[in-house]
């Protein structure tokens, strides 16, 4: 029986304005990520040891299929291909998943196939069931329970769902955005993790949470390489850009390579196993 709270609706009302973004240009979401996919990649591509890290948590096996809903540039789908049979690279971005291609290149891997689709979009039958269905911090779609509905549909063996924890993990850098900014409504509402959960558990679905904490560190040769990388991914505009060299020489610490920012922040595993009795959607 559904609690007194609408998970689903609960989540519409919380994420209506966040995941069909609009640039300075009126770029839709997929042509939006389509100009950052180049500086994405350089960004998420530095620390490859933490994604070979949070592969391991998902137990794949050589024989195993693998479809990554989000994929990206393929920070996790290279290093889940040297484990399972093949990945498939599901992302609604060309310009992620051309750099995907180049990464593939790079680092000599042959057994990803790559579909340009969004996940809301992609038709039934479209793609043949996987052993594993994954989703890292990449799950921004509008209706959750039929997206939810249809990554259970999909997998053979088991679903994973990776979404961030902690409302904090950007080290302040939400509250620097806002600054100057017209204050907008927004209900906040609880965090992502636990509107998944619930939702689910309503669905019939049990699953299992994890919450991992995380390290990692940016390295840049100078400021104004940290200030370069930072303005383009966040659309920061010109006249703001001094108050960005403040915001980042507060974060940033001298190393080896010029310089360093550590990063930490809390992260969720959503899990849960096909080998449950099969629930009514």
């Amino acid at each position: 029986m559904p609690g007194i709270i609408n998970w689903d609706e609960l989540w519409k009302a919380t994420h209506a304005g966040g995941f069909h973004h609009h640039g300075r240009d009126g770029q839709d979401l997929a042509s939006h990520w389509d100009s950052k996919a180049r500086g994405f990649n350089k960004r998420v591509m530095k620390n490859p040891e933490r994604a070979t890290n949070q592969v391991a948590t998902l137990g794949l096996l050589p024989h195993e299929t693998v479809l990554d809903v989000g994929a990206g540039t393929g920070r996790l789908a290279i290093p889940m291909a040297r484990v399972a049979r093949s990945v498939t690279a599901l992302d609604q971005s060309k310009g992620m998943l051309a750099c995907l291609e180049e990464n593939m290149a790079k680092e000599g891997i042959e057994n990803i196939r790559c579909i340009h689709n969004g996940w809301e979009e992609l038709a039934e039958g479209e793609i043949e069931p996987h052993d594993v269905v994954l989703s890292s911090n990449s799950l921004g779609v509008l209706n959750l329970r039929e997206s939810l509905a249809k990554m259970d549909s999909m997998a053979k063996r088991a679903v994973y769902i990776f979404t961030f924890a902690d409302r904090r993990r950007d080290d302040g850098f939400a509250d620097f955005l806002r600054r100057g900014k017209r204050a907008r409504h927004h209900f906040g509402g609880p965090a992502d993790y636990l509107v998944i959960y619930n939702l689910l558990a309503d669905m019939g679905i049990f699953a299992d949470i994890k919450i991992m904490n995380w390290q990692s560190s940016e390295h840049y040769s100078d400021l104004d390489e940290a200030v370069a990388e930072w303005k383009e991914m966040h659309e920061i505009p010109a006249e703001r850009e001094p108050e960005l060299r403040e915001f980042l020489s507060g974060k940033l610490t001298e190393s080896e390579q010029g310089l360093c920012m550590h990063r930490h922040h809390k992260q969720a595993m959503i899990s849960w196993q096909k080998d449950q009795p099969a629930s009514n959607h």
